[in-house]
């Protein structure tokens, strides 16, 4: 950060989101009013003074009791937010029953835990897709995007004549797909190519049961440093990749789909969730170990857990306890991360049902954790780099 004078660390107070843990989690505590967050700093000092030169003169100021917390107000009423506020009691479920979700895109970022959006999953499934799959024929293209990702779909044959080419083309990067054919082909040898900003250029380290289209399986390969999106057939920019055959074309490939799941602890982990005495969304993320790539949208299937309400006895239980943080990123200036090792979350203030939005007055109080964080009893301030 650059030293002082400079006008590029002045800083707007914005980008702020609060996160609270009881220990199953950082949860993001929503929405809040814009202006409302302030850290809370209080030393209980005693003054020492000295009357050695006739008068009372200050002479050492000593710091008894010291204070900190984060005061805001939240505008999204959630039952996890109403509860501490309300010190409410567990949470009973009324109708509870299940839903199931089909082919739910979510991007699965680094190892990242992606939210589902749902509470309580169960029965999982998580696939690789194509967005798009086109067949060129030497003089036009035929869209076989719906049949690829159809495991029942019909079977569509292609690379008949030279000058034929099959497209993959996803909207992430991928360096994998799986082929199930309907007929093996048979060629006198099988090209992959991507596209490299400028040209179409071979993928390195092929490989897989499916790299010469003679096999069920999987067609894999590194993936490329200078992979580029470009737009084949009118379609949206994408990565592709581009498979052509050479001499001779003995049998040409016909495919049933380019589709497959992914392996749970192998290549995908999961956080079901609950509904319980906190509400917890679902979540999946993505193993490095896995075919998966960094960044890759991959289609989620899964049961859910509904319900009529959920209520919860006032005054039934203690302030929530846990560790906190937040993040402050404004659009201008320096950011930075306050962590709070042990704090409770609790009502600051009254229920505000005035004519604006639904308002809880909130504080993160900071408790002693001087037995576990010595250097930093209360919380400590993270300042992040502006590159």
């Amino acid at each position: 950060m650059p030293t002082p004078p400079n006008s590029t660390n002045i800083t707007t107070p914005e980008g702020i989101t609060l996160h609270f843990d009881t220990g199953s989690g950082m949860r993001d505590l929503g929405e809040i009013v814009p202006g409302s967050v302030k850290i809370k700093q209080k030393t209980d000092e005693l003054r020492i003074d000295s009357q050695r030169s006739g008068k009372l003169r200050l002479l050492d100021v000593i710091s008894r009791r010291e204070e900190f917390g984060i005061e805001f107000i939240l505008v999204e009423p959630m039952i996890d937010n109403l509860r501490p506020f309300l010190k409410g009691g567990d949470v009973t479920v009324v109708g509870e029953g299940a839903a199931a979700e089909v082919d739910q895109k979510v991007t699965l970022n680094g190892t990242l835990l992606s939210s589902l959006g749902k509470c309580g999953v169960s029965a999982v499934t998580v696939r690789q897709f194509l967005d798009k799959v086109f067949v060129y024929d030497g003089a036009a293209y035929t869209d076989h995007s719906a049949e690829a990702d159809t495991e029942a779909g019909t079977p569509f044959t292609t690379l008949e004549d030279a000058g034929d080419y099959l497209y993959l083309g996803k909207l992430t990067p991928f360096s994998e797909v799986y082929f199930n054919f309907a007929v093996e082909g048979v060629y006198g040898g099988v090209v992959v190519e991507y596209w490299a900003g400028s040209a179409w250029a071979a993928v390195s380290n092929l490989g897989g049961a499916a790299a010469e289209l003679a096999a069920d399986g999987k067609m894999n390969w590194d993936l490329p440093a200078n992979w580029a999106t470009t737009i084949v057939n009118s379609s949206e920019a994408m990565y592709w990749i581009r498979i052509s055959a050479t001499t001779p074309w003995t049998t040409p490939a016909t495919i049933n789909c380019i589709r497959q799941n992914a392996v749970q602890n192998t290549d995908w982990i999961l956080d079901p969730g609950q509904v319980a005495a906190v509400l917890q969304s679902g979540k999946v993320g993505r193993l490095s170990g896995g075919f998966l790539e960094d960044g890759e949208e991959v289609m989620v299937s899964y049961t859910y857990a509904t319900w009529e309400s959920l209520k919860f006895p006032i005054g039934a239980a203690d302030f929530q306890q846990g560790a906190a943080r937040m993040d402050f990123s404004p659009e201008a200036g320096l950011a930075g991360k306050c962590h709070i090792h042990k704090c409770r979350l609790k009502a600051n203030g009254d229920l505000d049902f005035s004519d604006k939005e639904l308002r809880l007055p909130m504080i993160l109080e900071a408790l002693d954790n001087f037995a576990v964080t010595p250097d930093s009893p209360y919380a400590d301030w993270e300042a992040l780099s502006e590159s």
